[in-house]
């Protein structure tokens, strides 16, 4: 073991002896993280109090004496009403498409009229553009203050507008509907850090290696190319853990801002130190099979340009992955989605965040990626034993 450390701290001492490296591995990656999100976070969150304090322009044809309640309680509802004439409709529906109103009410002619003489169904009509969210609030407030208008008429009719009452509640798990959305986040984030440092890393551990020369020096050194396997594979999986370790804290910390992103105002995403700790256990895991994987591409690569040309597909077939889960809103029952390597990560990070995942699943998930990174260093063992991919030209 102790020739397998000299290896670890060689390829550290790549990274821990300048100051830029150590920047742009321990810092960089959680900085970006946590500023992009925090920021996202707080302009979404003046958004919504800017939608929601924005006072709603709104252009009335043909205003029923039904409708008077509304337009005298305009400043509660925070509406500004300009009665209109029907020749000015068309006129007025390209103002809403163009977003200088929020939106216009069309009511029938006689509308008031038709109805308590019963001789026909008036209808109302709101135009608004559903692309602009000043709009989409002005027509939620419209629709609550028909509802309203309706039954102060149903009421002068002498029918009763309450001879039903609906009433509604929401049921969820508080863990799982915060859970819900960093699900969707967390995991192709972690996915993205760990494979793009394992690619950089990786592919200049042997194949860098191979086109500075500096290979050969090293298998002549009284090691065991297992050990020069082991270092090589402790090393980069260190260096990306350091990735997705500092991507994790970024994100971590930027949640308190994220909460009106992830609609989540009034709920506190709290875990354990179990769920911190099978985070931890799966992220480990996800480092070591991706640094494996691409130490394989590595050696079979003669430089490190060939390198990360070879290690590209796996690139893109891990940032893949995470997409297919990112809006499944169903517990995964299958086992067998369990033991496909990366994609059996995801789905246990994402079960892990809404506590939905069991321990048979969480057990075979670590079981297969302790099987399948087993499998890739017998590979590397075999391939750093054959002399033409070694000093292949």
């Amino acid at each position: 073991m102790k020739n397998v450390f000299k290896i670890v701290k060689k390829e550290m001492d790549k990274i821990f002896k300048f100051p830029r490296t150590i920047f742009s591995t321990l810092i960089f990656p959680g900085l970006m993280l946590f500023l992009i999100y925090a920021v996202i976070g707080v302009i979404a969150s003046k958004e919504v109090d800017k939608v929601e304090q924005h006072t709603s322009v709104v252009h009335i044809i043909n205003a029923p004496e039904s409708f008077d309640f509304a337009l005298d309680a305009a400043k509660e509802s925070n509406i500004e009403y300009t009665e209109s004439q029907p020749d000015q409709e068309t006129e007025l529906k390209a103002a809403v498409e163009l977003g200088t109103i929020d939106a216009v009410v069309v009511f029938d002619a006689d509308f008031d009229q038709k109805i308590r003489e019963q001789t026909g169904v008036p209808g109302v009509k709101i135009y608004y553009n559903p692309t602009l969210m000043n709009s989409e609030m002005a027509n939620n407030k419209l629709i609550i203050l028909i509802e309203m208008q309706k039954a102060n008429l149903l009421t002068e009719l002498n029918i009763n507008p309450d001879i039903f009452e609906t009433s509604t509640e929401g049921i969820y798990d508080e863990k799982k509907a915060s859970g819900s959305s960093l699900g969707i986040l967390l995991p192709i984030l972690l996915v993205s850090f760990i494979f793009a440092g394992a690619m950089t890393v990786g592919a200049d551990a042997v194949a860098g290696e191979k086109e500075r020369g500096t290979l050969a020096t090293l298998l002549m050194a009284p090691l065991k190319r297992d050990e020069i396997i082991l270092g090589k594979i402790i090393s980069t999986t260190l260096t990306n853990f350091c990735y997705a370790a500092s991507s994790f804290v970024g994100i971590i910390a930027a949640l308190p801002f994220m909460k009106s992103l992830f609609g989540a105002e009034g709920t506190t995403i709290t875990y354990s130190v179990g769920d911190y700790l099978s985070l931890f256990g799966i992220i480990i895991l996800m480092a070591v099979f991706a640094s494996t994987i691409l130490l394989v591409t590595s050696t079979i690569a003669k430089t490190v340009k060939e390198a990360t040309m070879y290690a590209m597909p796996v690139y893109m077939i891990a940032m893949l992955l995470p997409m297919l889960t990112m809006f499944s809103q169903t517990k995964t029952e299958s086992t067998t989605a369990y033991i496909i390597p990366i994609y059996n990560c995801i789905i246990a990070i994402k079960g892990v965040l809404t506590d939905e995942i069991d321990l048979l699943s969480y057990l075979l998930t670590v079981g297969s990626m302790v099987l399948y990174t087993a499998l890739l260093v017998l590979l590397l063992i075999r391939l750093f034993k054959q002399e033409r991919v070694l000093f292949s030209k």
